[in-house]
């Protein structure tokens, strides 16, 4: 049994032993995870501290190119309407990158409830055996069918 689906920053990946949170959706990407501990936040947030950065600095430059052409006396009309678009993109790209990345083994799930409208929260024990949550938002319809269909959806849901 493998399954996996999408949400907002990358993909749910479940076997037959654990849930892993993903970028790519691709079983290779599991291989080398760990559960959620001390170690794993500090790595997840160490990532997304620099992929953030980046965006930043990109879409600053894209601001700088966009102003030195309106104060032109010629403006660029493909920098004015290009760069928006291109800044869009860019930050399309990285949503997904955004993401934690870890395992949770299926056995220290305690509940998956829905969540808002379209996401789940998960409660579960992490690597030290203390309780811990994650929010998933966005979840793709499949992925509820998919979690549902394994038991681990609780039928009432949780906010």
């Amino acid at each position: 049994m493998k399954h996996y689906f999408k949400y907002s920053s990358g993909y749910l990946n479940i076997d037959a032993e654990n849930l892993f949170l993903t970028n790519s959706g691709n079983w290779q990407e599991t291989r080398d995870l760990n559960e959620k501990d001390k170690q794993s936040k500090r790595k997840n947030s160490l990532r997304i501290v620099r992929l953030n950065l980046f965006i930043y600095i990109t879409f600053g430059i894209i601001a700088f190119i966009m102003y030195k052409s309106i104060t032109r006396d010629k403006p660029i009309f493909n920098a004015i309407f290009g760069l928006p678009i291109a800044a869009y993109f860019v930050n399309r790209y990285f949503a997904i990158e955004l993401g934690n990345r870890y395992k949770i083994p299926l056995f220290k799930i305690q509940s998956i409830g829905k969540y808002d409208s379209d996401g789940i929260k998960i409660n579960f024990l992490n690597a030290a055996n203390e309780p811990d949550f994650e929010i998933i938002e966005k979840v793709e319809a499949k992925g509820n069918e998919v979690l549902g269909q394994l038991g681990l959806l609780d039928a009432q849901a949780h906010s």
